[in-house]
């Protein structure tokens, strides 16, 4: 049964991509006379025109982090295997991905503009205004789940941040050589492919041990300010292109053994339309919040049109870079479902997601032979880099918004405006909410805030399709889905408002009602047969 599921994702999700995939560059019209934002701008800094195969790295590396692990990992733990994979399916190739080659395409016609600023010029400065807001709030506590989760992972598995720190190094060098173009691709992959696996036994021998979480997190604030200024193809280009070689690996191994390991499905099929766990609710809308970057995350829209629109060098290589990486997160989420699906419930006992995702994955690769421990250092290694990688993906995210919110450009702008940033969500990934830790307590506020940004930026991409006399009802009902299940999760988070329970029901009502706003706002230029564009749109 095993075996089957897995390899039906496979020819399904491979369909997607070259059926509907087709459809979606034919009908949207891309077209390689349209000057991408990375050849108009090339600043060296932000803009820079890079091959696909590099861009894909850095997008997919910063869309993964832990969302397509820890997600389909805890609704399969909720409502069981058979919901979450038919959610991860349908989502990834007609919600997720629609809406990752939409945002894309608006911000590469926008001269590489956030889909915000699109908001803004499309439907008018009050409503892209409201959506920038929005976005950063959801944002910064992004940043708060992520730096909590990597802190967490290096205090509790030191020799994989010994292995990060390699890893780090390793992208560096990488990327230097890439700027100095002193050697071809070739010869420079043979060097630092095998160097930076060799990070893994750096840090099997010489584990960072004796530094705790808070340690951590201080450094990883450190480190997403330093990432977060440098030109992008300093670090985040050549690191999200090694962490993506990281991740083939890993899912190739851990695909191929799970395919030979003979391993059967012990987590059940459905547990039902309201989940045996404790508060967590109903499969509708919890299952399709929880999944989140399995199969459709409104964050790969910030990171579409915040920093790779402004790397891609042809407008024809948005097919593979942002609906391209959205199936292949679809893979990754079906392997991290497969993970915890051959656990029973007295195996999973006490363990978190990313732990169960580590094991499982190491299990599936000991059908060669890997010793489960390295496996899991591997695995272990592996989520972390993507979660740096999503940490200062984000913040430079959010810098990019601050600054289009007020104006500010230059140095100052770039170094002010990370540093202040990175002090707020550090701040609050200090603390504990009712013994909680900050990523456990703020996932489903995650998870529903994450939902409505897609659902927002699908409308977007409605207004932009009719903006251009292009037909949006394909749009439709995934943008009114990703509206309808968010704003339902908001209502009931809000309705847990108590004296000792005030933080995230709070938030949830503030994002509700901008929520409502911004989409009201994009639906009614939308369906107004007589709305115009304020200001009229750039002519690209």
């Amino acid at each position: 049964m095993l075996l089957g599921l897995v390899s039906l994702s496979l020819v399904l999700l491979a369909s997607g991509y070259y059926l509907y995939g087709r459809f979606l560059v034919r009908h949207c019209r891309i077209d390689n006379k349209h000057a991408t934002p990375a050849h108009e701008k090339n600043d060296g800094v932000d803009y820079v025109p890079t091959r696909a195969s590099i861009v894909f790295g850095h997008h997919f590396s910063s869309i993964a982090g832990a969302g397509p692990i820890v997600g389909p990992i805890l609704a399969t733990m909720y409502f069981g295997w058979g919901p979450t994979w038919l959610w991860i399916l349908i989502g990834a190739i007609f919600v997720g991905g629609v809406h990752d080659f939409g945002s894309l395409l608006m911000s590469l016609r926008y001269r590489g503009r956030t889909v915000t600023e699109i908001t803004n010029s499309l439907v008018g400065p009050q409503t892209g205004m409201f959506f920038r807001i929005f976005l950063i709030l959801s944002l910064i506590y992004v940043i708060i789940v992520f730096l909590d989760l990597t802190a967490g992972a290096f205090a509790s598995s030191p020799a994989v941040a010994t292995s990060s720190g390699w890893f780090m190094a390793c992208a560096v060098g990488f990327g230097l050589v890439l700027r100095s173009k002193g050697l071809p691709m070739w010869a420079t992959l043979t060097i630092f492919i095998p160097l930076t696996f060799a990070g893994l036994a750096v840090g099997h021998f010489f584990p960072a041990e004796g530094i705790g979480k808070n340690t951590w997190l201080t450094l990883i604030v450190v480190y997403c300010f330093g990432a977060a200024v440098l030109p992008v193809n300093v670090l985040l280009q050549p690191r999200d292109f090694l962490s993506s070689i990281f991740l083939y690996a890993m899912m190739l191994v851990g695909v191929l053994g799970l395919l030979f390991s003979g391993r059967t499905l012990q987590a059940p099929l459905f547990t039902g339309f309201s989940s045996a766990v404790p508060n967590v609710g109903y499969l509708f809308p919890v299952l399709f919040i929880t999944v989140a970057c399995g199969a459709c995350s409104g964050f790969h829209s910030l990171v579409a049109s915040g920093t790779t629109s402004k790397q891609i060098e042809r407008e024809s290589d948005a097919k593979p870079v942002a609906y391209g990486s959205m199936l292949v997160e679809g893979l990754l989420a079906v392997f991290a479902l497969a993970t915890i699906a051959i656990f029973s419930q007295d195996d999973l006992a006490g363990k978190g997601p990313v732990e169960i995702f580590s094991s499982g994955a190491a299990v599936f690769m000991s059908t060669f032979g890997i010793p489960e421990q390295i496996g899991r250092e591997f695995t272990a290694l592996t989520v972390s880099t993507f979660l740096l990688t999503t940490l200062d993906t984000c913040t430079r995210l959010t810098r990019f918004m601050i600054s289009e919110m007020f104006g500010w450009d230059g140095p100052a702008a770039r170094y002010l405006g990370t540093l202040g940033v990175v002090i707020v969500p550090a701040l609050v990934a200090l603390q504990s909410f009712d013994g909680m830790p900050a990523w456990k307590a703020l996932w489903p506020l995650f998870g529903a805030t994450n939902q409505l940004i897609a659902g927002l930026a699908l409308v977007t991409f409605m207004v932009f399709l009719k903006d251009r006399r292009i037909g949006y009802h394909f749009v439709m009902i995934p943008a009114l889905f990703m509206m309808i299940c968010p704003l339902t999760a908001l209502v009931f988070m809000a309705m847990n408002f108590s004296a000792d329970n005030w933080l995230i029901p709070s938030i949830s009502i503030a994002m509700f009602i901008l929520g409502i706003f911004v989409a009201g706002m994009s639906l009614k230029f939308v369906f107004n047969n007589n709305a115009t564009p304020t200001p009229p749109a750039p002519a690209n």
